[in-house]
């Protein structure tokens, strides 16, 4: 059998079903795919359940729920976690999809101490994100296999084309023909516009942009995401102190974190022009 092997929060149902509709020309599910609140691709219909030839689940990590036999053909997506952008998005994803328990579920895992106080819950996430080694060692495994296997980019689920040129080496890998069309494409804007990491990763980047512009911008994010501009800021200019990290309450406005990042450059000898 072919098995895609993946950690949660990157993809592997969604790679599933594109595999089997678009390479393998199973019949599509006739409901979404896509489950609510969540928004997991985990909705597919029964017919399609019982025609796919192409199956996902964990063959490595924690949690195994698929068995591995020699004889099957193994596609694994692999998710750089030393790429920023696609750790934060995988991370992020996680906590909204992760377990079928939503956001508030997954970050209530978090001791209600700390959830309580919002500069040590942002220091927490600062820290899975800048130490994952350490803190976040989750996508570490993989299931060791002595044959070829094909290694599918966790980041090429974020742009059409990279994804399209991804799914057409699984064709090749699977000697099968892929041909995307419409109908794929809307899928895909579906997935993305669903997709809550992506989504809170552009919202950050956005808000990063609008910072270094002066533009006056007001925040509201999540504490996850005030640590993932932090670390952000941390690696753009090297800021590691001051009201972002060591104050309650986080700026609400773009411009506020504008000036404390001149008047740290500032302090550490370097002109800005303002």
């Amino acid at each position: 059998m072919i098995k895609i092997d993946f950690h949660g929060s990157t993809h592997g149902h969604f790679l599933e079903y594109v595999t089997n509709v678009y390479i393998m020309q199973t019949t599509p599910s006739r409901t979404s795919i896509f489950t609510p609140p969540t928004y997991a691709a985990h909705a597919y219909d029964i017919d399609y359940q019982s025609n796919r030839q192409i199956k996902c689940g964990h063959l490595t990590g924690d949690v195994v729920n698929l068995k591995y036999d020699e004889t099957d053909t193994i596609i694994r997506i692999i998710m750089d976690k030393d790429n920023d952008n696609a750790f934060f998005i995988a991370l992020s994803n996680l906590l909204y999809k992760g377990g079928e328990v939503g956001f508030d579920g997954q970050v209530s895992m978090i001791p209600a101490d700390i959830r309580a106080d919002p500069l040590a819950h942002r220091n927490v996430w600062y820290s899975k994100i800048s130490e994952r080694d350490s803190y976040a060692a989750y996508y570490h495994a993989v299931l060791p296999v002595t044959r070829d296997i094909f290694n599918f980019s966790f980041a090429a689920f974020f742009c059409f084309a990279d994804f399209c040129k991804e799914l057409n080496r699984v064709a090749e890998f699977l000697n099968q023909s892929f041909f995307p069309d419409q109908s794929l494409y809307e899928l895909w804007s579906e997935f993305i516009r669903l997709n809550q990491g992506w989504q809170s990763y552009t919202k950050c980047r956005q808000i990063l942009n609008d910072i270094f512009a002066n533009r006056s911008v007001a925040i509201d994010c999540t504490v996850i995401e005030q640590a993932w501009i932090n670390y952000n800021l941390s690696k753009m200019c090297r800021l590691y102190t001051g009201p972002v990290f060591d104050a309650t309450d986080y700026p609400t406005d773009t411009q506020a974190i504008y000036r404390l990042v001149n008047d740290h450059l500032t302090v550490s000898g370097r002109q800005v022009p303002l």
